[in-house]
């Protein structure tokens, strides 16, 4: 008996994100509609997001399996060796080459990314995000395959298509990368310098990292502080370092009475020339809280570029 998204997601184990991202860019299935357009899931289409999810956890490309048929997934599936999850188990590393080795476009990084933190292979997403580097270049990797990839391990790990342990391993990974220089990349000597963190008690801090590796590639000297610092450490090591701007990311919580505070503080403690620039997932509803103070504020990496080229003596 068909049933709705709802249930199918809850049967398949997948979120309802990444039906529709399958049935849209893949045409992994084609659900009934009702009068009212709802999708429909028949039996047979609940099979196939189980196979998919199988398939996909186990190194194959979405964009490989999608419209092959029911019977051939069945097949396919039988050949595949489910990997436990022990991160003392790992796929042979010809194979993984060989996996990446037909990597082309920034969604197939994604999923080899997404498989590879399933497997808790830190060699293994390391080698995708590098490749991605080196075909896409530092912009295109940031832009393309970070920041999505970023997103799609959030959502995964909230509708339980990810554990709390693969979103950690992700996250390492992600870190120890973009906190390493491009090689051969030279800051020049009368570069701006931009100070990089999070105020004290915001503990995430990849959305910093991003702003941090994005400035350094548009030739910013950037000094990194980390995550949750308080606004008078990062303001004492601006105005000692006689640096260009400072940058905060906030991501949570949002519209919070004490981060307004620390906010208005931070923009008090830097001279009046120093630039302020606040970005990151919870940066809107602060900007509608503080529309008075001196502070620039940034909705996503595109508008942090913007604004550093623009700006940038």
């Amino acid at each position: 008996m068909p049933c709705p998204i709802q249930l199918a997601s809850k049967l398949s184990g997948l979120s309802q994100h990444v039906i529709r991202i399958w049935e849209r860019r893949y045409s992994a299935l084609s659900p009934s509609r009702t009068g009212t357009n709802r999708r429909m899931y028949c039996d047979e289409a609940v099979k196939r997001l189980k196979l998919l999810k199988m398939l996909t956890e186990n190194g194959h490309r979405i964009g490989g399996v999608a419209r092959l048929g029911t019977a051939e997934l069945e097949e396919l599936a039988k050949s595949v060796m489910v990997i436990p999850a022990d991160p003392t188990t790992s796929v042979p590393a010809d194979d993984l080459a060989q996996q990446q080795s037909h990597l082309e476009g920034p969604e197939q990084f994604i999923e080899a990314a997404i498989a590879a933190s399933k497997r808790y292979d830190c060699e293994g997403l390391r080698r995708v995000l590098l490749q991605a580097r080196l075909q896409l270049g530092q912009r295109g990797m940031l832009h393309q395959v970070i920041c999505p990839l970023i997103v799609q391990i959030g959502s995964n790990w909230q509708h339980g298509v990810m554990r709390p342990s693969h979103e950690h391993i992700a996250t390492a990974v992600i870190r120890e990368l973009l906190l390493t220089p491009v090689p051969g990349c030279q800051t020049p000597v009368h570069a701006p310098e931009l100070v990089v963190a999070t105020p004290s008690g915001e503990l995430h801090e990849l959305g910093a990292l991003i702003v941090a590796a994005s400035a350094r590639d548009m030739g910013w000297y950037v000094t990194y502080l980390g995550p949750n610092l308080p606004v008078e450490e990062i303001a004492a090591c601006a105005i000692a370092r006689h640096a260009t701007a400072v940058a905060l990311s906030v991501v949570y919580p949002e519209n919070c009475a004490v981060i307004v505070e620390k906010l208005r503080r931070m923009r008090e403690l830097l001279p009046p020339t120093m630039r302020f620039i606040v970005g990151g997932r919870a940066s809107d509803g602060y900007r509608a809280l503080l529309p008075d103070e001196a502070i620039q504020w940034v909705k996503c990496l595109h508008g942090l570029d913007e604004a550093l080229c623009k700006n940038q003596p």
